[in-house]
């Protein structure tokens, strides 16, 4: 039988670290953004020395999650809680890594000496792509259910933008005015934004799990319903 005020208690400190993993993973993606922006290889490599500490966290909070599962033999119910805890985690950790990608255009850029031109409609998707991602840690932060189900609608959003810089690059390609270095440079970046998307799209798929108890098949039949949130 689980022992409810333990099993909350270290419920309740798993959430804490995922805050913690939040916190770190925030900042590396506002770092690599700013360093490739500036062309700032110490931001650059600061980016790429704070990724050990997001996987080692990554995996602390997996250790802990199978630990409380062994510990307290939760029922269904609280077994899909923590799994989605995990899978949060595990989407924070991809951004990280989709945050070091962006770092290390950086530091190819500087050493191949390619001049780096910002694209406007790269530096709108930086800008998308940032305020997507944060406002599903602050979705989740905040446990704000209709937070999470605005941002997960924005999905098309961003993959559109990276069809359009594709796009872009192709025509600047074929007309002779982007080095072929420069233009893979703003595939990959676009492609690693777009997947941050995907990431903070999962993100809010989980806090809506988490609040409600809803898998988003569930939960879109709430909204249908005029029901959104609630639980069943």
């Amino acid at each position: 039988m689980v022992d409810h005020v333990h099993f909350e208690r270290e419920l309740t400190l798993l959430k804490s670290d995922v805050s913690k993993m939040l916190f770190l993973v925030s900042e590396s993606l506002n770092d690599a953004i700013e360093s490739l922006e500036t062309m700032n290889e110490t931001l650059a490599r600061k980016v790429l020395e704070s990724d050990d500490m997001i996987d080692e966290l990554n995996r602390e909070i997996e250790e802990k999650a199978y630990q409380i599962i062994a510990r307290y033999n939760p029922i269904l119910k609280q077994l899909r809680y923590i799994i989605t805890i995990l899978k949060f985690s595990n989407d924070l950790e991809r951004i990280g890594d989709l945050s070091c990608n962006i770092a290390e255009k950086c530091l190819f850029l500087s050493k191949e000496k390619v001049k780096f031109e910002m694209l406007k409609e790269l530096k709108d998707m930086f800008g998308s792509t940032l305020k997507v991602v944060q406002d599903a840690f602050k979705a989740f932060v905040e446990e704000d259910v209709d937070l999470a189900f605005r941002l997960w609608k924005f999905d098309d959003v961003i993959d559109e933008m990276e069809k359009k810089i594709r796009k872009i690059v192709v025509e600047r390609i074929k007309e002779g005015n982007i080095s072929a270095e420069l233009a893979l440079v703003y595939i990959l970046i676009a492609r690693d934004l777009e997947r941050m998307g995907d990431h903070a799209n999962n993100l809010c798929e989980e806090v809506i799990y988490i609040e409600t108890g809803k898998n988003m098949k569930e939960f879109l039949r709430g909204v249908e319903s005029g029901n959104e949130g609630a639980d069943s």
